[in-house]
């Protein structure tokens, strides 16, 4: 899985698929019907939730390429993965910022009338895409082909949980952190490709 050229193609060009359709489904701050409900149903989910998941989502924190370089070098003594999560990981966070000045969809609290807000949740500010996701799915697309099957689902689900997440802290809608899964896994595509040809 992700360990040949062609699934790494088939990476990237899904991933920009998926980033590109959902932003042009959130331009110009528009809420699809499917997306409010599913908006809907995930911020709904009950409070007690909050506190015990909190460390999923920081799997897409600005620190956690740093943690995972850290650490694939630890475990493998390579230097190649250990670069392409760091450097890959903290450039889509910045890239993020930038996706989300272009795009100028605001956070769910700026569009909806009811959002339930947790810890890290809150109205301000841009919402397309979710940083998080972004990042959370780098990692996971960069480490899947060094580690093994069962680990690799656990990273794949860290990445799905920390991008679920953000939308029940009401920090963002579900196409933010769709179209930033999609731009992650096309990131970590190219990273792969670029360390497998060396």
């Amino acid at each position: 899985m992700l360990e040949t050229r062609g699934s790494q193609l088939v990476g990237l060009a899904s991933g920009s698929a998926v980033f590109a359709a959902s932003a042009a489904l959130a331009w110009d701050d528009n809420i699809p019907a499917a997306e409010r409900t599913v908006f809907e149903w995930v911020n709904g989910w009950p409070d007690w939730m909050a506190a015990p998941l909190w460390p999923v989502m920081q799997f897409g924190m600005v620190v956690a390429p740093f943690v995972a370089g850290g650490l694939a070098w630890y475990l493998t003594r390579k230097r190649q993965p250990a670069l392409a999560l760091v450097t890959t990981g903290f450039t889509m966070w910045i890239l993020a910022k930038v996706v989300k000045a272009v795009v100028d969809r605001p956070r769910p609290g700026q569009l909806l009338d009811e959002v339930a807000y947790r810890v890290d949740g809150g109205p301000d500010g841009l919402g397309f895409v979710s940083g998080h996701a972004v990042v959370g799915f780098a990692i996971a697309v960069i480490a899947t082909p060094y580690v093994g099957r069962r680990w690799a689902a656990v990273l794949w689900a860290l990445a799905t949980g920390a991008a679920t997440l953000r939308v029940y802290v009401g920090a963002h809608l579900p196409l933010d952190s769709v179209g930033g899964a999609g731009l992650g896994i096309a990131a970590g595509a190219t990273a792969l490709l670029i360390v497998w040809r060396r």
